[in-house]
Parts: C-alpha cells; sequence; structure tokens
C-alpha cells in the first residue's frame, strides 16, 4: 500500500508512539514517552505549573464542585426530608431530588414517616422458628391485690414530628417499649388479677395506651409542637397467669365457678321462698282487710240502725218503747220452751198447753200440724 512505503500514515517510518516501525514487527508503547508528553501538554494548560495560583485555582474550584454535588439526595415516597445546618433543624422537605448542604457545613435525613412500626413487650416474634420467645423480666407483673399476672402487648406506632423524633429521642423503639412497660406496669397495679383477665382487658389497653401517649408527648424538647411519637394501636395478646403456677391457677379458677354456682342456686332457693312468703303475707294482709272492712261495714250498718231508732224514738218515744220492748221480746222467747197455762179456769181445773212438745212434734212430722189438747189439773 502507498502508506506503508512512506512509514506509515505518521510519515518517515514512525509509529503512532514517535518510534520507526521497522522491519521486525510492532515494538511495544513507550510509557515514559506518554508521561512526558502529558507533562507538556498540562504545561501548555498550566504555564507555571500545579504551583501556580491558576493551578491551584482549578483545583479548589473542581474540589468545591464535587463537594456540592455530595448535597443532593433523594427523599422516596413516605418518607420526609430534614434539612440540617450547622447541626441545627432548618427546614423539611417532601419526596423528590433535594439538595442541602453536605458535611461539615449541612446533613439531612429521611425518616420514614407512613410506616407504622410494631414493638414487643413482654415476647419476642421469632421469624426463624415461627414461635414466640418469653421475655419474663418484661411480662411478669404484679397485680392490685398482690398476684403475679402474665403480660404480653404489642404496639403499633409511627413517627408524628420528624424534629422530636431526630433530636428529642434518643432510641426510639426503646422509649417506646419502656414507656408501654410502664404504663402496662402502673394499670395492672391499679387493677386486681380477676379483672385484668376478664373484662378488664379492653378498658386496661385504652388506659395504658393514653397513659403511654403522654409520657412520650412530655419528651419533647423546649419549644416544640406535639410529641414525637404516635402510638396508633396497643393490643393485649396474653393475660394470663403465669405458666408455673396455670395449673393450679385453673383449679382455683374451677373452684371459683362452682362457687359461684353454689351461691346462685342459694339465691335462686332464697327468692322462692321469699316470693312464697311475700305471696302468703300479702293473702294474710288481704284476709285481714276484708275482715276488717266487713267489721267496719257492720259497725256502720249498726250505728245507723241505732240513729235510724232514735230519730224515730224521738218522734214518739211511746211507741218506740213498745216495738222495741216486743222486738226484744221476740227475739228472747224465740228460743226458749214455751208452756201456756190459763189460771182462770173454772171447776178447779188449769189449762196446759205444752207448746214445746209441740214444736218437736212439728219438727218431727214435717209435714202435718200436729194435734192439740187440753188436760186438767185440780187446784
Amino acid at each position: 500500500m502507498a502508506w506503508n512505503n512512506q512509514g506509515g500514515p505518521w510519515g518517515g517510518g514512525q509509529s503512532p508512539w514517535g518510534r520507526g516501525g521497522g522491519g521486525g514487527g510492532n515494538q511495544p508503547p513507550d510509557f515514559e514517552e506518554m508521561i512526558k508528553r502529558g507533562q507538556d501538554r498540562m504545561k501548555s494548560i498550566l504555564p507555571g505549573g500545579f504551583g501556580s495560583g491558576r493551578a491551584i485555582t482549578l483545583i479548589v474550584a473542581a474540589a468545591v464542585v464535587l463537594w456540592l454535588i455530595t448535597g443532593f439526595y433523594v427523599v422516596n415516597p413516605g418518607q420526609v426530608g430534614v434539612n440540617i445546618l450547622f447541626g441545627r433543624f432548618v427546614s423539611q422537605t417532601p419526596p423528590g431530588l433535594r439538595w442541602n448542604w453536605p458535611v461539615p457545613i449541612g446533613d439531612h435525613y429521611t425518616p420514614d414517616v407512613a410506616t407504622r412500626n410494631r414493638v414487643e413487650v413482654g415476647f419476642r416474634a421469632e421469624t426463624a422458628s415461627g414461635s414466640d420467645r418469653d421475655v419474663p423480666e418484661e411480662s411478669l407483673m404484679l397485680t392490685g391485690n398482690e398476684n403475679i399476672i402474665d403480660v404480653r402487648a404489642v404496639v403499633l406506632w409511627r413517627i408524628n414530628n420528624v424534629e422530636q423524633y431526630l433530636f428529642g429521642i434518643g432510641d426510639p423503639e426503646a422509649s417506646v417499649k419502656n414507656t408501654v412497660e410502664a404504663a402496662l406496669r402502673e394499670i395492672i397495679g391499679q387493677s386486681t388479677f380477676e379483672y385484668a383477665i376478664t373484662e378488664g382487658r379492653g378498658s386496661i389497653e385504652v388506659k395504658a395506651r393514653d397513659l403511654a401517649q403522654q409520657m412520650l408527648d412530655s419528651y419533647r424538647m423546649g419549644g416544640g409542637a406535639g410529641g414525637a411519637i404516635t402510638i396508633e394501636q396497643l393490643s393485649l395478646q396474653k393475660v394470663d397467669a403465669p405458666s408455673e403456677v396455670i395449673d393450679s391457677f385453673r383449679d382455683v379458677q374451677k373452684a371459683r365457678a362452682d362457687k359461684e354456682a353454689a351461691i346462685n342456686d342459694a339465691q335462686a332457693y332464697f327468692n322462692q321462698v321469699t316470693e312464697e312468703a311475700i305471696g302468703q303475707s300479702t293473702q294474710i294482709v288481704k284476709q285481714a282487710e276484708a275482715y276488717k272492712a266487713e267489721k267496719v261495714a257492720i259497725a256502720q250498718g249498726d250505728a245507723q240502725r241505732f240513729i235510724s231508732i232514735y230519730n224515730q224514738y224521738k218522734q214518739s218515744p211511746d211507741i218506740t218503747e213498745r216495738r222495741l220492748y216486743l222486738e226484744t221480746m221476740s227475739g228472747i222467747l224465740a228460743g226458749m220452751n214455751k208452756v201456756i197455762i190459763d189460771e182462770s179456769g173454772a171447776g178447779g181445773t188449769v189449762p196446759y198447753l205444752p207448746l214445746d212438745q209441740l214444736l218437736k212434734q212439728r219438727q218431727g212430722a214435717g209435714t202435718t200440724a200436729p194435734s192439740t189438747g187440753n188436760t186438767g189439773a185440780t187446784q
């Protein structure tokens, strides 16, 4: 080829690195020559060398640009960017590409405010084994009636105020766990064992959550607005007697159930007897009231009759006395044995009429009137 006759495209039989091509094949590049040429070009750019002011300025400018580039950061969805300047909180930024002064002048944080964090009190969930590991120093608590109870709880919380979260609390997860444990111990300490394991479970959850939230809100820097953490849910996973005494506890519960059954039976019998006694007493009272009303009515009738007779007596005393006499004698003589003797008989005989015997005969006969006869007695 034509360029081969002239020693290549660089002419004079020179290779691209300034050495003859020769007929002995390709030669390795000369790195010393390359370094020398690079230095020559740098000298053309910086006539005074690296020690000149222009070189220092370019180096410093490049370092500053690289340093400023490190201030860019990305805030993902669900996160909040927090800009720090000279160790102080400056501002918050929404999701996206953001910039702040890099270290050491400034810094940035991107806490996740959308995720609900989980804290376990009294146990730890073992993901590998799929079972829970008990933590007795957290779960065993003392009730108000001096009984030991085993309590396990799960707390769900999220970040409420990022400024307070970053600068007001040293270890958020440990703070939540310790606060909830303290609140549970206080509420359990005010409750009886039976109440805690039965109907008081829901009330204990609410009271412990509110008390823990108050304590977390108190962990606040001066001038801060709102607490750093919000407890969204506190659930009691277990409220029972310790495993060491669970059998004895069940025996006690069975005895208590038997006691309640006996009390209920006694109460039912008491109610039955009481109702019967109340019914009998009510009946007696009603009978007494009826007897009272009867006697009062009779007395009122007698009084009215006496008043009526008295009014008639005042109008005609003689006739009234005569009538009363006759009525009284009729009442007296009606129940007596009666014998009639006529003393005015002539010839020395006294007529005698045994009315009592005649009445007995009439009662015996029932239909016919008895015959009458006269007997005489000699005076």
